[in-house]
């Protein structure tokens, strides 16, 4: 199964791209563009982020609009941002 930032949801398909805990050690759950020393680097909502995501739909093959679209039902889903 094809690993996932648990956060943007973005594809980690090589060890590059994962984030980093406090100690410096890998963290697999989330990628570097998110999560750096143990701290998720946009400090934003939910929402916030979506919207912010959804500016890089040409980047996933698709329109902003349906970046937009995909991060709103895929979003909820990942552990950072599931209600508790």
């Amino acid at each position: 199964m094809e690993k996932i930032c648990q956060s943007c949801a973005m594809p980690m398909e090589s060890a590059e791209l994962y984030g980093t805990n406090k100690d410096g050690s890998v963290n697999e759950d989330y990628c570097k563009y998110c999560y750096d020393k143990g701290e998720f680097i946009q400090k934003v909502s939910m929402e916030e982020f979506i919207d912010m995501c959804s500016q890089f739909g040409e980047q996933a093959g698709m329109t902003n609009e349906q970046m937009k679209e995909y991060c709103s039902s895929v979003f909820p889903t990942l552990r950072r941002w599931k209600k508790q």
